[in-house]
């Protein structure tokens, strides 16, 4: 017996001590298990305005590795990156998006180019600075302005993310990946992190620059960017998602070590930005993390258009660091494995069928004025393109450039709802600009606007323009009817004076032509339609008059009176147009179509001077018919544009009492910038086609070099005879050559442009021109 149970003791003491070693081990085979199979892997992306396109080239890498991404927490454009992986978008989906032309609109605050509507859109101004002046109930007056018009951001931030919020049932932590972003508010001064709700205003929240962008509420807050306050959120990924390992990738480090005597002129925009950026604290981050800062030298935070070297510089830092990521980093997940999964997250989306339309902010009758806008060619709802095409064309009223859209999905009924929130601007708006330039055509441009809105939109405006060439006042009211086919009315008074002299500019050239002046008024009623939005066409009867003065010769003396040769009656015209331009003065981009035809019926007085020929005083009555088309069309992509401009006019316009009057109020072409500041004599005739062809290269995103070459071919030129009277050449001669070379840079105060001219023109052949700000001014009474 109790060798039994000495042999019991035995069996089991070895039984033990061969056990310990396994035990340990299977528990090293465990803790391995769980180091590669359940860690778990937090991205951080920082905030940094356009720099944040990096984050899509972190993770395309990653993926391409096959590294985890179990959460994601961004700031600002790094909030955006994040939310749309999150959100069910791969890395080559993102990369692609924010190649596209619609990215850059959404960055610069300008419509997407099919969406852009020119029906409410006012005649081109040389404005450089617009604000916007609210009164009130007290009548007090407040200015509010932000830098970039935030409605086709907004529209898009709804478009691509309300379906998976929708399918997350409003919950960040049932997104394809878990996902949080952080705004701040700045009346408690505290950041706001954001987990549930609809994706596109957290989003939009946390990117919201102050002055770039107008705040919007979420849970009755207004909240701003979150980069205000934590700019680079690790402390929020370990808070909200305690992960194994976090991946920060930060793209707003400190820009510089020591101060930058030479460079801290900054604008307003890079102050914001900076002041922003500096609260990116990588400290938070331990050695079992991986710290991520992508090498973007000189690269500019507001420059969107650098995508391919943002890209690239997010792609190469995270492969660079692939050895140390992949060493701390055990787990793998395999393409097909997050490409089943992402396909299992999108596969739930809902189609975006609409069943509502409601819109808030406004008083009744207002809200009728916005809802007739918004039109289906279903019975029972809208398809998202409608819903698009109508908001972008209320968008495209100055009046609505406030608007908010929240797609919300109704479970039930398996439809969404669009609750659009306007603010309409009823104040008072105030436009300013002018120019500056090495001739003297130097002016100032003031304009004002009023409006209020109730069944239809009442405007009230009126601007004037001033300098040593050229002054010019218009006051218009138009009334906006939103009618099944829309149309406005507008009244209108306009007045334009020239002055054209023979003025010294750089390398002392001189314009060798007579004494011109030219002024003319326009007291007219203008009626628009449209049934696209994108085209309209204007009716206008009005009743007009034109005034020229000028000498017969180039030398007069203090002793010379000017010839004078006032016109005035009436005309009728129609005008269709339809696209545009991307720019209003050195375009790069877009397409445009213009149809004008004019009738004019009027009497000419003419009253001789002491150069003219002619001695006695003149009336007689004139009628004519005046055509005209022009087409402006620009191609490529990237730093190659190619334009092209054609134009042809036929006209039954007769001769005048001699010469010069011919010619002052014969159809001109004006194919250069600084063509509408010369008179030439060349380039006029009665009926003539024309056309030219132009190159853009774009040096940076603002800084452009420009050639442009025309031919204007009169049918018959007008020529002069011995007794100053006109009388047509022969036919297809008088060949008209203009040609410029020019560097152009697109600031905030307009272009900056120095252009080398030439005309083969007497009177102006070679010239330099060098001017900040636009040569834009009112059309003319008979253009």
């Amino acid at each position: 017996m109790r060798l039994l149970q000495a042999a019991g003791h035995f069996l089991r003491k070895q039984v033990y001590r061969n056990t310990l070693p396994c035990l340990f081990l299977l528990a090293l085979l465990l803790s391995g298990w769980r180091e590669s199979h359940a860690q778990k892997v937090a991205l951080v992306l920082s905030g940094g305005g356009a720099k944040g396109i990096a984050h899509v080239g972190v993770l395309k890498a990653l993926e391409e590795n096959n590294i985890p991404i179990d959460y994601i927490v961004g700031t600002s454009m790094g909030g955006i990156v994040g939310a749309l992986y999150a959100a069910g978008y791969s890395p080559a989906e993102i990369e692609y998006l924010i190649h596209t032309e619609a990215f850059q609109a959404w960055a610069t605050g300008k419509p997407e180019q099919n969406y852009t509507y020119n029906f409410a859109s006012p005649d081109p101004n040389p404005a450089l600075l617009k604000l916007h002046v609210a009164l009130d109930s007290a009548f007090q007056a407040k200015l509010t302005s932000n830098l970039v018009n935030d409605a086709s951001l907004n529209f898009a931030l709804a478009q691509l993310l309300s379906q998976p919020a929708a399918h997350a049932g409003y919950d960040f932590d049932k997104l394809m990946v878990p996902y949080r972003c952080v705004a701040a508010d700045i009346f408690t001064q505290q950041q706001v992190i954001l987990r549930k709700g609809q994706l596109a205003d957290a989003v939009r929240a946390t990117l919201t620059v102050p002055l770039f962008y107008k705040p919007i509420r979420i849970d009755k807050r207004l909240l701003f960017d979150g980069g205000l306050y934590n700019n680079f959120p690790v402390d929020v990924a370990r808070k909200d998602f305690n992960p194994d390992i976090i991946i920060g990738v930060n793209v707003s480090s400190k820009t510089y070590s020591e101060y930058p005597y030479d460079n801290d002129d900054f604008d307003l925009a890079y102050t914001l930005l900076f002041a922003m950026m500096s609260n990116s604290d990588s400290t938070a981050l331990t050695e079992r993390d991986v710290y991520l800062q992508p090498e973007l030298g000189n690269l500019n935070s507001l420059d969107f258009k650098n995508v391919e070297d943002f890209f690239a510089a997010g792609y190469k830092v995270t492969n660079d660091h692939m050895d140390q990521i992949l060493g701390k980093i055990k787990r793998r997940v395999s393409a097909e494995a997050l490409g089943a999964k992402r396909e299992k997250f999108r596969s739930g989306f809902q189609p975006h069928a609409f069943r509502n339309v409601e819109i808030q902010g406004l008083k009744k009758n207002q809200q009728e004025f916005v809802e007739r806008f918004f039109r289906s060619e279903q019975e029972d709802g809208y398809t998202m393109q409608d819903i698009k095409t109508s908001y972008y064309r209320l968008a495209a009223i100055d009046n609505f450039r406030n608007l908010y859209p929240t797609m919300r999905y109704d479970a039930k009924a398996r439809v969404y709802d669009l609750h659009l929130n306007v603010k309409k601007e009823d104040g008072l708006k105030i436009a300013l600009g002018g120019v500056i330039a090495s001739r003297p055509i130097d002016n100032i441009y003031a304009g004002m606007e009023y409006s209020l809105l109730g069944r239809q939109l009442y405007t009230f405006a009126g601007s004037f323009q001033t300098g040593r060439f050229y002054q010019g006042a218009q006051l218009r009211t138009r009334i906006d009817v939103p009618a099944s086919l829309p149309y406005y009315i507008e009244p209108a008074f306009t007045y334009n004076h020239w002055n054209f002299l023979s003025t010294t500019g750089l390398l002392l050239e001189r314009n060798n032509l007579p004494l011109l002046e030219q002024t003319d008024r326009n007291f007219g009623l203008n009626l628009g339609f449209t049934n696209t939005y994108k085209g309209k066409l204007v009716l206008s009867a009005a009743y007009m008059q034109q005034i020229d003065r000028y000498s017969n010769r180039l030398e007069i003396q203090r002793s010379d009176t000017l010839d004078r040769t006032a016109t005035s009656g009436w005309t009728v015209s129609a005008v269709f147009r339809r696209g545009g331009l991307n720019r209003k003065q050195y375009p790069s981009g877009g397409r445009s179509f213009t149809a004008t035809g004019r009738m004019v019926s009027a009497t000419e007085r003419y009253r001789p001077g002491s150069t003219a020929s002619q001695t006695f005083n003149l009336s007689e009555d004139r009628s004519w018919f005046y055509g005209r088309l022009l087409y402006e069309n620009f191609l490529g992509s990237g730093s190659h544009r190619f334009g092209y401009r054609l134009e042809g006019v036929i006209s039954t316009q007769p001769f005048y009492s001699n010469y010069r009057s011919s010619l002052t109020i014969a159809p001109a072409f004006h194919p250069l910038a600084d063509s509408r500041t010369l008179f030439l004599d060349r380039f006029r005739a009665h009926e003539f086609v024309a056309g030219g062809l132009q190159y853009v290269y774009l040096l940076t995103p603002r800084l452009e070099a420009r050639t442009e070459a025309y031919l204007f071919q009169p049918y018959r030129p007008i020529l002069q005879n011995d007794n100053q009277q006109a009388y047509y050449g022969k036919r297809l001669t008088g060949t008209g050559v203009a040609a410029t070379a020019a560097v152009v840079y697109h600031g905030i105060l307009g272009p900056a442009a120095l252009s080398l001219n030439y005309y083969n023109d007497k009177s102006k052949e070679w010239g330099v021109l060098f001017h900040l700000g636009y040569l834009v001014f009112q059309n003319r009474a008979l253009e």
